[in-house]
């Protein structure tokens, strides 16, 4: 989450505007459907690193199968199968039509 921070604060000021949040839907599949206000939790119109670095993620949570809140080369082609004992981050919602609930990131969570 961070790297994709990284990649669309184009003007490095630590926020992502309106303008700037469309690289996070193209950068990730799991992303395509996210809205800015998802990520805004104090609703300034802009997002913060921590609003989107902190927020839990669905993809780690659908593809961290060791629970280490990184998603490998090799994870990613295991599919979705959790680690035995569970596996992902306790807290964490699954993938788009996994657990935690279907489909993009809207106002509905």
């Amino acid at each position: 989450m961070d790297q994709l921070f990284r990649l669309a604060d184009k003007n490095r000021d630590g926020f992502l505007s309106a303008s700037e949040f469309p690289v996070i839907r193209r950068a990730e599949r799991s992303f395509a459907q996210a809205e800015l206000g998802y990520f805004d939790d104090n609703g300034d119109g802009k997002i913060s690193r921590s609003e989107l670095v902190d927020k839990p993620s669905r993809f780690i949570g659908q593809y961290d199968t060791n629970a280490d809140c990184k998603v490998t080369a090799a994870e990613l082609r295991g599919g979705t199968s959790p680690a035995p004992g569970g596996g992902g981050r306790p807290g964490r919602g699954g993938g788009p039509g996994g657990s935690g609930g279907a489909g993009g990131f809207g106002p509905k969570f």
